[in-house]
């Protein structure tokens, strides 16, 4: 099971729930839940590249430390020629 202490520069990491990126920031771009739940925080996107389906692969590119760029501690990845981020509380719940 993935996890921010276990993840290094140049792994794979592989989704294994239905994931979606969000942000219209390109620098501040991060993975969140992909569902139409009335509590979710974030809406459901349209756009076919931003979602992500179990057995997507992504390359871990850097890590960032909290209190940097967000409040914790996140790895920046890249799948087609997107790079967005994952919170550290977010990877053992999409990643394996």
């Amino acid at each position: 099971m993935a996890s921010i202490r276990t993840t290094n520069i140049n792994d794979t990491l592989t989704i294994k729930k239905a994931a979606q990126i969000f942000g219209h920031n390109p620098q501040m771009r991060f993975l969140t839940n992909h569902s139409n739940h009335p509590y979710s925080s974030y809406p459901k996107v349209q756009n076919p590249n931003d979602i992500l389906k179990p057995g997507t692969q992504l390359k871990v590119i850097g890590k960032g430390k909290a209190q940097t760029k967000y409040r914790q501690s996140y790895v920046t990845v890249m799948h087609n020629q997107q790079q967005f981020d994952i919170f550290a509380s977010d990877i053992k719940r999409f990643c394996n």
